[in-house]
């Protein structure tokens, strides 16, 4: 019974502040989560991404990760990947649909090679019925996009215009603040995020510092 009270959506809780968040595609992390029965509810936020950005994209879930949220990146979800290498447009639509549905929050993580994507719009407009719409949620950060550095200073197609906008680390670290409902600067005082005019920050290469 000791060990099944410590458990914390899959890691053990010694220390609340200490654990990370976990990728929620991975089938094992999703059944240890529900196997747990005192499993705290927390912000999982599903990554949206060209992929071509999965670079980009593992950065920062690695970064949403160390500030204890959970996430959703596609690379760890078996059926994605089963039904992606046989080609079955019908299973990876299931698939994306079902890993939005198990998140709280959406972030869409664009570049210019978003503009020529065919899953992300898809992946928007469901985020937007099934995490806003079917949930009667008004709150705005639900569905959000963060611009990597190539475009952080240009405008957004009209159809991301009706997301909340994150354009560099500054803004980033502000919406981890609030989707955890934890202040910015004790978060950066434990490490859990990095001052955007940190020196080598994790995300120089991926993100605008100064937005």
């Amino acid at each position: 019974m000791l060990y099944q009270e410590n458990i914390h959506c899959g890691w053990l809780k010694e220390d609340n502040m200490n654990s990370k968040g976990i990728n929620k595609a991975d089938v094992f992390n999703r059944l240890y989560e529900i196997l747990s029965i005192s499993v705290e509810k927390k912000p999982c936020v599903f990554l949206s991404h060209k992929k071509e950005d999965k670079p980009a994209c593992k950065k920062i879930a690695e970064y949403l990760s160390n500030a204890g949220i959970d996430y959703y990146l596609d690379e760890e979800d078996t059926d994605l990947q089963q039904a992606a290498s046989a080609s079955d447009p019908i299973k990876i639509t299931e698939a994306i649909k079902q890993g939005i549905k198990n998140s709280t929050h959406m972030l869409v993580v664009i570049s210019e090679k978003t503009y020529h994507s065919q899953w992300v719009p898809f992946e928007v407009g469901y985020g937007q019925a099934a995490i806003i719409d079917n949930q009667t949620n008004t709150d705005k950060l639900k569905l959000s996009v963060l611009t990597l550095k190539d475009i952080s200073e240009k405008s957004l197609p009209d159809f991301l215009q009706i997301a909340y906008i994150i354009k560099g680390t500054k803004s980033l670290n502000e919406y981890i603040s609030k989707i955890s409902n934890k202040l910015e600067k004790s978060m950066i005082n434990e490490s859990r995020i990095f001052s955007n005019s940190q020196f080598q920050h994790p995300l120089d290469n991926v993100l605008n510092w100064k937005l």
